[in-house]
């Protein structure tokens, strides 16, 4: 008969001790979380505020110009220094050291698992270098104002998403990758053609579109995962044959969208082949789809063709 009566006490189980400690180790990162999300937007909106204020305040500085000249590879340079040279200068060396500022708050950064940051700087400093360069050119107070808060924009958003792309296993990295991604083709597009459309002579206009080539090449191939050295390679390939397109396109009598779509398509296509590559992907399927890209937009560059 089985027994029915009072059961002898038994000894506290440690269960609850765990079970309770669990809330409090997810409470605290938790709030860590919370605390790093919120030093990241003020470092942003403080790094925006800055770029925004620089060149209205540069607007009440009267630099006196000055002209340079020099030798460059047996041709003679002229290099005027002016407030717009001050800005094309002064707007990117603040956003790569905005934008460092801003990284070195990352929880793997301060861990020592990035081992570098520089890449990271590129596609924000050459954003900014488009903003001046924009800025420069545009005569209209109304158009001149839209264009500097796109431009804050399009960098705070930069900066943020190289912020959440330094951790392939943070919550919204592919988003991050894809705003990434989509801006720094944007700028790329934009610096192809203010290149092209000054018309300087092909060993100026190529240097400077292989380096910008090369620059946002090696911030796409997502160095802190294929590594260094391996993005380096890709990337100074890539900037070489942009900029060898560069050189050839002197030569012809092309619109400037012209001229800048054909680059961007040629930057366009070098890069997905190389990311295809690293991922394993590249197959006759794929490399239909970059040729029937290539084709639309030889299309594209056709109808620019005659607009100036």
């Amino acid at each position: 008969m089985p027994n029915i009566g009072p059961h002898p006490a038994l000894p506290a189980e440690p269960a609850p001790q765990v079970s309770a400690g669990l809330p409090a180790q997810q409470t605290a990162r938790a709030t860590d979380h919370e605390l790093t999300a919120a030093s990241v937007r003020e470092r942003v909106l403080t790094l925006a505020g800055l770029i925004a204020l620089t060149p209205l305040a540069l607007l009440v500085v009267e630099l006196p110009a000055r002209s340079a000249t020099l030798s460059f590879l047996g041709s003679p340079l002229s290099i005027n220094l002016s407030t717009d040279s001050l800005l094309l200068i002064l707007i990117p060396v603040l956003t790569c050291a905005g934008v460092d500022w801003v990284l070195r708050d990352h929880p793997d950064v301060r861990a020592g698992e990035v081992p570098y940051l520089f890449p990271f700087w590129i596609a924000p400093a050459f954003a900014a270098l488009a903003l001046s360069l924009l800025l420069t050119r545009i005569p209209t107070w109304p158009l001149w104002i839209v264009i500097l808060i796109i431009g804050v924009t399009m960098i705070a958003t930069l900066v943020f998403a190289e912020y959440v792309s330094l951790s392939p296993n943070a919550r919204g990295y592919a988003v991050a990758r894809l705003a990434l991604t989509g801006v720094s083709y944007a700028i790329a597009f934009a610096l192809f053609t203010l290149i092209y459309s000054a018309r300087e002579r092909s060993i100026i206009s190529a240097t400077l579109t292989t380096l910008i080539a090369a620059g946002l090449a090696l911030d796409l191939m997502a160095p802190h995962i294929i590594g260094l050295r391996t993005a380096a390679l890709f990337a100074g390939v890539i900037g070489l044959m942009v900029g060898q397109t560069t050189w050839a396109l002197n030569y012809w009598n092309i619109s400037n969208w012209s001229a800048g779509v054909l680059l961007l398509t040629v930057f366009y296509v070098l890069i997905g082949l190389a990311q295809q590559y690293f991922q394993d992907r590249l197959s006759r399927a794929v490399l239909i789809e970059f040729v029937v890209v290539a084709l639309v937009a030889l299309v594209v560059v056709w109808q620019l063709a005659g607009v100036r």
